[in-house]
């Protein structure tokens, strides 16, 4: 209810984001427009409030900062309903189903049965993410990077065998 009221007194609610097609991602190469799944959600959400929605692309790592700070509002950006998430904010019902997923090069998949056999791969996974939970979870070698995009592209540049990431993403 106190957010809310700031929200409503400032006229405009601050969107903490990372692109992350297909929830929020860039429509041109200038990046002047974002669309996707929660960019047009919190649209709508915004206009029934009647107020601007500001998006602010944030390190997804330091999401609780960024909302105890203040500099942002809330985070709107598929974020995975995990007990760190209860325990650090207010979350809504859960709107999307996603899991984690594990990418890898085509040719290697059939090497891999179960996640036990992954074992001696080295992962990479977004900082502060539900991938680099399940990399902890699994006790797998990994490095953390900024954004799912770029767990992907260490992937595909040989430097990691595989990747953790959201289901909506590697799809």
């Amino acid at each position: 209810v106190e957010d809310l009221a700031r929200i409503k007194d400032a006229g405009k609610m601050i969107v903490g984001m990372t692109i992350y097609e297909p929830m929020n991602y860039w429509t041109d190469e200038a990046k002047t427009e974002l669309t996707g799944f929660d960019t047009e959600f919190a649209l709508a959400v915004g206009e029934k409030l009647g107020v601007e929605i500001e998006f602010v692309e944030i390190t997804w790592g330091r999401k609780f900062e960024e909302l105890d700070a203040k500099t942002i509002d809330c985070v709107w950006n598929g974020m995975t309903i995990t007990d760190e998430a209860l325990l650090n904010t207010s979350v809504s019902n859960a709107y999307v189903k996603n899991a984690q997923v594990v990418v890898m090069a085509a040719d290697k998949v059939a090497d891999y049965a179960d996640a036990a056999s992954m074992a001696e791969l080295s992962f990479a996974v977004e900082s502060g993410s539900a991938g680099e939970e399940a990399a902890k979870e699994n006790s797998y070698n990994y490095t953390a990077v900024l954004t799912q995009a770029d767990a992907l592209m260490e992937v595909q540049a040989g430097t990691a065998d595989a990747c953790i990431i959201d289901i909506t993403m590697a799809n």
